[in-house]
């Protein structure tokens, strides 16, 4: 704790942590809580009170002082508050459980903690998070990134995990400046991964995937899934009460997608043969054997898809990098492509398709797919 200045010589008994200067007209009061140290100067020279009267009112006083710091400290939001704590009281009081949520917590523990997670909110500024960009556009912790994240990736660390942290720290008086500016790399030098040989590659796949699973519908159906353009996380929290085979329509609900309202597609055959081969129809459809909870992405089957096509760079996500680029050789319009791959920005989804969640583009995109895969539609 600093030092009581020299003029307070005197002790009042009263009130631990209270001194007074040789007449008893200034005092000086000080405590410690929670390794905060707090203390106040109270002046009474100007006071015609006795000795005792100006000792009764600086120790109200000073117990007054207390309880209002105390009150304060009850409020763990503060300038000395650190980030980890705002984040940890970010995600349980401001984001409903979901996948969502858990993805951005996994975002955070990787790319913020490690940099800023332990620094006041108050200090940081634009520098550390620049570092924290600079960083993810060299490094990353899976095999797709271990050279540098994706502008897409930044973007989620950045403006959709750490900037509503910091929104949130400052609504609640951990910040006493504007939050620091957050650049992020131009999405115009950003190039998506270049597939050559689309067409005969999506039919590679599709004939890998119906001979190697010809038997294990599980895998056929969820592979399928992939191939006419569902991200992982959609085919992992697919339930069958989103399936609807009389209708052949299936439903991504708002909580499991990028852009939080449900989306429906078209069903196409190829997806629904095999799902009417699957016994367990209740709850996950892709539910992990072991637990019968979510599944993990099926890595060692990927491995052996990409021995029996040759495709070295496949991944859960290329599928859709494939199926995008073998419909725009086709002709494709980009509406049609954004619609059946669940986009919903305004320069790449006309009001027809978003109005109708998707259905229509679904249905088109399905089509053009079938015709170069050449699957018989029944």
């Amino acid at each position: 704790m600093a030092a009581v200045p020299k003029e307070f010589i005197n002790t009042v008994t009263e009130l631990k942590g209270l001194r007074a200067n040789k007449d008893f007209t200034r005092f000086h009061y000080r405590f410690k809580n929670n390794g905060r140290e707090f203390y106040k100067t109270i002046d009474f020279s100007n006071k015609t009170w006795t000795k005792a009267e100006r000792k009764r009112q600086a120790r109200k006083e000073a117990e007054t002082y207390r309880e209002e710091k105390l009150t304060e400290v009850e409020n763990p939001f503060n300038p000395d508050t650190k980030l980890n704590y705002i984040a940890e009281q970010y995600f349980e009081n401001k984001c409903t459980p979901s996948e969502w949520t858990t993805a951005r917590k996994r975002l955070y523990e990787l790319y913020i903690e490690p940099h800023i997670g332990n620094k006041k909110a108050s200090r940081i500024i634009e520098n550390d998070i620049n570092k924290i960009r600079k960083f993810m556009e060299t490094h990353g912790y899976s095999k797709q990134s271990a050279n540098g994240c994706s502008i897409r990736s930044i973007e989620k660390v950045l403006l959709q995990t750490l900037k509503p942290i910091l929104e949130y720290a400052e609504s609640n008086g951990a910040l006493t400046k504007k939050i620091p500016a957050i650049t992020i790399p131009n999405r115009k030098r950003h190039r998506k991964k270049i597939v050559t040989n689309a067409t005969q590659k999506i039919s590679t796949l599709y004939n890998a995937i119906q001979s190697r699973y010809k038997d294990d519908p599980f895998y056929r159906a969820l592979f399928m899934f992939a191939l006419f353009g569902r991200r992982w996380n959609e085919i992992a929290t697919l339930e069958w009460r989103d399936i609807d085979l009389h209708t052949n329509r299936y439903t991504i609900r708002a909580e499991n997608n990028k852009v939080s309202i449900d989306q429906t597609y078209d069903l196409p055959m190829a997806i629904k043969a095999p799902l009417l081969e699957i016994n367990d129809t209740q709850g996950l459809v892709f539910k992990s054997p072991r637990t019968g909870g979510k599944l993990h992405p099926p890595k060692k089957q990927l491995a052996k898809l990409r021995a029996d096509t040759g495709i070295e760079e496949l991944t859960m996500h290329y599928f859709r990098h494939i199926l995008v680029t073998a419909l725009g050789e086709m002709g494709t319009t980009a509406t049609v492509l954004s619609a059946s791959l669940g986009h919903t920005k305004a320069e790449t989804v006309d009001e027809y398709y978003r109005t109708i969640n998707h259905l229509k583009g679904s249905q088109d995109a399905n089509k053009q797919l079938e015709n170069i895969i050449n699957v018989e539609v029944v």
